[in-house]
């Protein structure tokens, strides 16, 4: 009878370790007593053993010993869990990321015409997803849906794999790999599929040992993993590049990104490098979900966890994405590609006090003051001037436009078209214009802002002077009519709203006229505020 237990319990344990070589193979835990997948991994395996172990005539004391060791694991794992949760440790998860304050005027560069990207992820997945068509077996194939904004070769572009379409397309595909990647303009919104020079074989779609946490789990079985992210060098070359993550508090809580991996996408080669010694041409290291979660630490233990009123405690846009609230969107910087996310108190989000601006190559986050409308009644203002057309605005971009925090959206239609783009002031979220070019509407914007009076029509401004019009014309914009005229006192070019004054239909060349007005702005024109003759 001895035999036929030993039997059972060699069967048994053969089963146990083909079970924990299985849920390794499918679930990768990191072999790290300081993360909690690998604690509950090998108290998993502990509890195979004791299973495997169990006599078959067991005793209460046998029994004893095998439910106290696997409660006594189980109890261990959750109070180490609770030690190193903010909920013990709140001011450890606070000071993990420090965030900078910066001065949005001299900082964040004035945007250039040309330099606004008008593309956003739906966009271009609408954009790219058609390029695939005239690949040879393109039902082998799907678009990653990341699309992430980069600058590759001093323009913006956003960046998206291309992936299996499922295990068995894998199948039939894994000998010939994956052929390329999607880059849609972020300007001219021009769409390409990009065929590399070597097939793409080590992938998160992939299956086996080219899936690509796969393969980074055989090279470095104790690490833990973030997020992985496709990028290209200045060559075209396709890379993955996924952070290191590191527990701070604790035994295992405050997993902080503190080096990456970047691998190879054709041959699998991996290569660990420092923040400080990643290649120029990375853009995204650090995920937005890991940047926004430092922040939202950062700002929700300010008075530590116990803080039912929310005492100081502000939260970002991001914190509140839904279905049809992003939360964030990507835009460039004077340092390169950034997450912006508005910042607004806990109790007042139809606000902002600011917003931050997180690197994802850095992991460095500056918070730029600026009271305000938030996000949400930007795109509200911004749709209410085309409701009849039922378009949608999409989640803003902070741009700074002749210094001042401006919303920019682009407006699409239920096809998803761009079909309008609207600028709205931070400040004043009453002052948004939309027109059917982006050149239009800024400059309808800046017309805007010089009758609004928030930047540049401060009234020590304005001056006055009587002349006899030399020239006359006239325009419409945006269904308003402007008039434009010179004066034989100066050379100066004019321009008024019909707003001004009705009675400005009767002007003509030789008419004399007292003006009040703001001095020539970018675009060499001086705005009247004030009209008679």
């Amino acid at each position: 009878m001895s035999g036929i237990f030993t039997k059972r319990r060699i069967l048994t344990l053969v089963i146990s370790i083909l079970l924990g070589v299985v849920i390794y193979y499918f679930f990768l835990p990191a072999l790290n007593l300081r993360s909690l997948e690998g604690l509950y991994f090998i108290w998993f395996i502990i509890l195979m053993i004791l299973v495997s172990t169990f006599p078959s005539a067991p005793t209460n004391h046998s029994v004893k010993i095998r439910v106290g060791v696997f409660l006594c694991g189980f109890v261990l794992i959750i109070l180490l869990a609770v030690f190193s949760s903010p909920l013990i440790q709140a001011p450890a998860y606070q000071s993990l990321i420090e965030i900078e304050e910066g001065d949005f005027t001299s900082e964040v560069a004035s945007n250039n015409i040309d330099e606004i990207a008008v593309v956003d992820v739906a966009t271009a997945e609408r954009l790219g997803d058609r390029t695939i068509a005239s690949l040879e077996n393109s039902s082998w194939y799907d678009v990653d849906n990341e699309y992430n904004l980069i600058l590759y070769k001093g323009k913006q572009y956003r960046i998206s794999p291309l992936t299996y379409g499922g295990f068995f397309k894998y199948l039939s595909a894994s000998s010939s790999g994956i052929p390329g990647y999607v880059l849609v303009d972020a300007i001219t919104q021009e769409a390409t599929l990009v065929q590399t020079e070597e097939p793409i074989y080590y992938s998160p779609s992939a299956s086996f040992f080219n899936n690509l946490k796969r393969h980074l789990r055989i090279q470095y079985p104790f690490y833990v993993f973030g997020k992985s992210f496709f990028e290209i060098d200045e060559n075209g070359k396709p890379y993955w590049v996924t952070s290191v993550k590191n527990a701070k508090i604790g035994i295992c809580g405050g997993l902080t990104e503190d080096s990456f991996i970047i691998t190879d996408a054709t041959t699998g080669e991996s290569t660990e490098v420092s923040i400080e010694d990643l290649p120029s041409w990375i853009d995204h290291a650090f995920d937005l979900a890991y940047l926004m979660e430092m922040v939202n630490y950062n700002y929700a233990y300010i008075h530590g966890f116990f803080n039912f009123s929310k005492t100081d405690v502000n939260q970002t846009s991001y914190e509140s994405r839904s279905e049809d609230f992003d939360g964030y969107n990507t835009t460039i910087s004077s340092d390169g590609i950034v997450f912006y996310s508005g910042v607004t108190p806990a109790n007042a989000s139809n606000s902002i006090t600011g917003f931050v601006f997180a690197n994802p190559r850095t992991g460095k986050v500056k918070f730029y003051p600026a009271t305000g409308a938030n996000e949400s009644s930007a795109q509200t203002a911004a749709q209410g001037l085309v409701q009849d057309l039922r378009y949608t605005a999409t989640f803003p971009i902070i741009v700074n436009i002749d210094g001042s925090p401006t919303y920019f959206m682009t407006l699409k239609d239920q096809s998803g078209l761009i079909q309008r783009y609207a600028f709205s002031n931070v400040e004043n979220y009453s002052i948004v214009v939309q027109a059917s070019t982006l050149e239009e509407a800024l400059d309808a914007y800046r017309r805007e802002m010089q009758n609004g009076g928030v930047t540049e029509a401060d009234t020590d401004e304005v001056s006055s002077t009587t002349g006899q019009i030399t020239n006359l014309y006239t325009a419409e914009i945006d269904g308003y009519t402007y008039f434009y005229f010179t004066l034989a006192s100066d050379d100066n070019l004019y321009m008024s709203s019909i707003e001004n004054s009705n009675r400005q239909v009767l002007l003509q060349v030789g008419t004399n006229v007292t003006i009040k007005f703001t001095p020539a702005s970018e675009s060499g024109v001086c705005l009247v505020q004030e009209i008679s003759f």
